[in-house]
């Protein structure tokens, strides 16, 4: 009984819907922790080199909100044609996602919270 809820709800259009929003949400999060963590032009502390480079070329806001904008098409077209043939590996790939990326945002906003202690400790 409990395999088949499962199964059901991992073979949802809605599903597919709700974990799409989470995934939206997690990146806008995403932008402005990495926002938080850059400005004014700490490129080196982005761990992506693709990103870095973007945001050096770019700068920041523009450069992470042109990337994020450009990542977030191709993938929300790739997840809406392919949850038409096969949901269920949708799904799955996109659990696991926002998985990793509640991780990231949750570790951008740490390391954030961190930086912004370490200035204030030395501005005292």
């Amino acid at each position: 009984m409990f395999w088949k809820v499962i199964a059901t709800l991992f073979y949802s259009p809605v599903f597919t819907l709700i974990l799409s929003i989470i995934f939206l949400l997690l990146n806008i999060l995403d932008g402005h922790s990495t926002y938080l963590v850059l400005k004014p032009d700490k490129y080196q502390r982005e761990k992506n080199p693709l990103a870095r480079w973007i945001f050096q070329k770019l700068k920041i806001p523009a450069g992470i909100i042109i990337f994020k904008t450009l990542l977030m098409t191709i993938l929300i077209l790739s997840i809406s044609y392919y949850t038409a043939w096969e949901p269920l590996t949708v799904n799955i790939a996109m659990l696991i996602s926002d998985l990793l990326f509640l991780f990231v945002v949750l570790h951008n906003y740490h390391l954030y919270f961190r930086l912004s202690r370490k200035i204030r400790n030395n501005e005292e």
